[in-house]
């Protein structure tokens, strides 16, 4: 296949180009998808795994037949003989084994620089502590609905190497962009780049909040005044920690009317450019329930009006798109008291955005593998909105220390008895929210297993989740 480069002056053209051996670390779906665009290029392609064979769950009939697998550790031996080297977004940069490689004068990028040099695209990306995969989700069905050509994904699901060698160029490339990926960009700059929230997250990869805000802020590091940044108006650290940026802005809020951009006002989305405003349209219309979809949703509007897309798309979308599976999905109804299932809350940023929407008489689910993230942004919330809390998972001792006296607490051993003592707690006027505020590893896959495991028992003791 021919190699396209963004920029024909890149100096990775040159290592492509003379069919220089390259090294993946990480064999996940970012690393497979990396791996194989390199191999279908021509070039000589090995990966470096750090689980051992016999443990892998990888499905290798996806992987080039000519790629290399060296199982189970990453060697210095090997990454030295690499010139370039491509990390999956779960790789620390610390690596030692990284370091060493690149003390030697290896070049290291990352699956998502990667993809960005070899596209020409224009890129639309969304990041943030919460929410980025409901408003990539609304911007790909509104650009879909307004006819446009678009290619999705990222931390959203497709690996965006998967992008580069489509047939035919799309209009843009929408992603989802985690700070694991950010963390080793250097010229990647979207066209326009959104910043949802910020809140503590992922404190078990970075050291401190500030490492992780700074890995969220390089989404912005290669942008100009060209480009446009779409800002959560509303969120302190945004605004603390943006003030210089160099881009245009179209922000949004739901709390203020803003000068320029999207915004709530009188219960109607409205969008304003200089002395120009567009009603968009109600917010009860919005199918999206909850506050933190109030803010996707006008995210996503911020950036679609930026994209050229018109509000007739944009209506269509939000009054019909109902949510994805495992983010404030209403499951139903259990003797009236509704029941949603929240499994991708894995921090407590998102847990504090669901639980904010709720009423005062709160069933809450928490618990899994403890982040090493503070839990006081809950307490009070907890304090005046939970009757019953059912905590379980790895993470349950220290919840229970830092919620004690917030409210009721039950202590459980897995996600089945969990369901089953809110089913027993609930009562008229009562609301069961599984929002975990924590990593599903302790006991899970990842956040849909264990919200299908939630469902399952939801369908075993309330007869819901059909």
């Amino acid at each position: 296949m021919k190699i396209h480069f963004r920029d024909m002056h890149d100096p990775i053209r040159f290592l492509l180009e003379k069919g220089s051996p390259v090294l993946v670390v990480g064999l996940g779906s970012s690393g497979i998808a990396a791996a194989n665009l390199l191999a279908r290029m021509g070039l000589a392609v090995e990966v470096s795994e750090r689980t051992k064979r016999q443990d892998s769950l990888v499905d290798l009939s996806k992987l080039h037949p000519s790629v290399q697998i060296h199982w189970g550790g990453h060697p210095e031996s090997l990454f030295r003989r690499f010139p370039l080297i491509i990390i999956s977004p779960g790789v620390p940069r610390d690596l030692e084994a990284l370091q060493a490689a690149a003390e030697k004068g290896a070049k290291i990028l990352g699956e998502m620089e990667l993809a960005f040099r070899l596209t020409r695209a224009p890129w639309v990306a969304v990041t943030g502590s919460n929410g980025k995969s409901t408003t990539v989700t609304l911007l790909d069905l509104m650009a879909r609905e307004e006819g446009l050509r678009v290619s999705t994904g990222g931390n959203l699901g497709t690996p965006v190497t998967r992008f580069v060698d489509k047939d035919q160029t799309p209009d843009f490339i929408v992603a989802e962009v985690s700070s694991f990926q950010l963390e080793s960009v250097e010229v990647f700059r979207p066209a326009i780049a959104a910043m949802l929230n910020i809140s503590p997250d992922h404190l078990d990869r970075h050291p401190d909040m500030e490492d992780y805000v700074a890995a969220k802020l390089r989404i912005f590091s290669c942008m100009d005044e060209s480009d446009w940044a779409v800002l959560n108006e509303d969120d302190d650290w945004i605004t603390r920690e943006t003030g210089d940026l160099v881009t245009a802005r179209f922000p949004f809020s739901r709390k203020r009317v803003l000068p320029e951009g999207a915004f709530v006002r009188e219960g109607w989305i409205v969008v304003r450019e200089g002395d120009t405003q567009y009603p968009v349209m109600e917010t009860g219309s919005i199918a999206l329930a909850g506050t933190p979809n109030l803010e996707n949703a006008l995210a996503a509007t911020a950036m679609a009006f930026r994209m050229g897309i018109g509000f007739e798309s944009v209506v269509k979308v939000l009054k019909t798109f109902a949510g994805l599976e495992h983010r404030m999905e209403l499951l139903g109804y259990f003797r009236g008291v509704p029941v949603y299932n929240d499994s991708k809350g894995t921090n407590t940023g998102a847990t504090v955005r669901s639980l904010e929407g709720m009423g005062s008489d709160v069933i809450l689910i928490l618990g899994g593998k403890d982040k090493g993230t503070s839990y006081e942004p809950l307490e009070s919330l907890i304090r005046r909105k939970v009757t019953h809390l059912i905590l379980l998972g790895e993470a349950a001792p220290r919840m229970k220390e830092a919620f004690n006296g917030a409210s009721e607490i039950v202590m459980v051993k897995d996600l089945d008895e969990a369901v089953r003592v809110a089913v027993e707690r609930a009562r008229s006027g009562s609301e069961i929210l599984f929002s975990p505020a924590c990593s599903s590893f302790d006991m899970f896959s990842g956040f849909e297993e264990r919200g299908r495991v939630f469902k399952e028992a939801a369908r075993k003791y309330m007869g819901l989740a059909r």
